[in-house]
């Protein structure tokens, strides 16, 4: 089973994790708090008898903890590397929270990195990367989002080249 790990997926990427599992993706979301569509397994004893495929699998980390974050994923993990990674983490802790789980990922896992502002920094990993820029929207900016970046996900599986796309209401 191909396992995605989304930074970030229990606010605006939760509808992209969720597709993901429809899709048959095993996704695992690190967050400080337990989203409603993740398993509801409090710790390690109960995560490890959960059913998997059918919802998210949510894991307690915190992104100040990076360290702390890639050993209860790579304990969630149990020993299969991640085939794609998205991640929206805020500018301060991207750099750290990237490089900490950057030993989880398998050497061909795209990467899609979502920022809400300009300039884009330049990638932190050496994989290839697709970029969404979220702009302003006055509505549907869930909707939008989402589309956006799905659109980067495929792009990444397709294998195709690493690119920013902007995704703007303007």
């Amino acid at each position: 089973m191909r396992t995605a790990l989304v930074l970030g997926g229990t606010g605006m990427l939760a509808c992209c994790a969720g597709q993901l599992v429809a899709r048959g993706w095993r996704v695992v979301l690190p967050s400080r708090t337990q989203p409603l569509m993740a398993d509801d397994g409090p710790g390690r004893a109960a995560r490890a008898s959960i059913s998997r495929g059918h919802r998210p699998t949510w894991v307690r980390a915190d992104w100040a903890e990076p360290s702390e974050l890639a050993e209860e994923v790579e304990y969630e993990l149990d020993g299969h590397l991640v085939n794609l990674l998205v991640a929206w983490v805020h500018d301060s802790y991207r750099v750290r929270v990237l490089n900490a789980v950057r030993h989880l990922l398998a050497e061909s896992a795209p990467v899609v990195e979502v920022h809400t502002s300009a300039p884009v920094p330049d990638p932190v990993l050496p994989h290839p990367t697709q970029q969404v820029l979220l702009g302003h929207f006055a509505h549907d900016a869930t909707l939008r989002t989402n589309r956006a970046v799905l659109q980067a996900v495929e792009r990444g599986l397709e294998g195709r080249a690493p690119s920013l796309h902007h995704e703007d209401a303007r």
